[in-house]
């Protein structure tokens, strides 16, 4: 069976990308493991299967498990659902696991977009956790080390760690650690936040479900709106990452918007054999 996909990236952060009606009798879950594989697959971060009336993004990370949304794989949805004649006009509105979003296309060559990513959530339960404290400043020991976090919900669950450097590499294992620390019974997406100053941050993001990643929209938007919170930035900052640079901007009301590319890097068939 030849399943027609489009592979896309967003500041790196790659998708494999198709229509759920040509997928319907194959388990997501399995398909997402097989197509993502960087050596049996295609290789990508996620999967991310369109499907019509309302417009609904289903992603689904490369090990296979849902998340409820991702800010770099939405925009590549907005591009492959313009691309593939599903949305018209500039501005259209998407379903997905954290409620809709409003997409407004800024660009068509070298594709951008900016896409409302809607307000923090800062109650636990939305974490998967119980109790009524607000887990900002909070503190895990990892390693032997104490580390101060502050965690949120903005399209998923975030953990935002502010660092000397976003880059350096002796914080993985540490990241890794606190993804999946017994603290977070949904596990948390970690994101390392280094404040250049109040219009610019650098920010590298263990992600769960994937692993390290070369960006996280959701991560960006979540560790602005975190910096900004705590007086370390401005409302309007540019984000950089491995791969790219995305801008994000503050209201407030602590409305959350994301704009970015999204680039197309091929477009096929991928033979599946159940």
């Amino acid at each position: 069976m030849e399943i027609p996909v489009t592979k896309y990236h967003g500041c790196g952060n790659d998708f494999v990308l198709m229509h759920e009606s040509d997928v319907k009798h194959i388990d997501p879950s399995a398909l997402a493991v097989e197509i993502c594989n960087r050596n049996t697959g295609i290789g990508a971060d996620g999967m991310i299967l369109a499907k019509q009336n309302p417009l609904t993004m289903l992603f689904y990370n490369a090990d296979g498990s849902m998340a409820p949304m991702c800010g770099n794989g939405i925009r590549c949805f907005a591009r492959f659902c313009k691309e593939e004649g599903l949305a018209s006009g500039e501005q259209f509105a998407v379903l997905t696991g954290d409620g809709v979003k409003k997409v407004e296309v800024t660009q068509e060559f070298l594709f951008q977009c900016r896409i409302f990513m809607g307000q923090p959530k800062d109650d636990p339960k939305a974490l998967g956790m119980s109790g009524k404290e607000t887990l900002w400043d909070h503190e895990l020991t990892v390693q032997g080390r104490k580390v101060t976090l502050c965690s949120l919900f903005l399209a998923t669950v975030h953990t935002v760690w502010f660092v000397d450097d976003a880059f350096d590499d002796a914080l993985l294992p540490l990241a890794r650690e606190i993804h999946q620390h017994p603290f977070f019974p949904l596990k948390t997406n970690v994101n390392l936040v280094q404040v250049i100053d109040q219009n610019t941050i650098r920010m590298r993001t263990w992600e769960r479900g994937v692993g390290l990643t070369l960006a996280c929209g959701t991560g960006a938007c979540a560790s602005v709106l975190t910096a900004y919170r705590k007086g370390l930035c401005a409302q309007n900052v540019t984000v950089e990452l491995a791969k790219g640079k995305l801008e994000v901007e503050i209201c407030d009301d602590e409305s959350v918007y994301m704009t970015g590319p999204a680039q197309r890097v091929f477009k096929g068939g991928y033979f599946y054999e159940a």
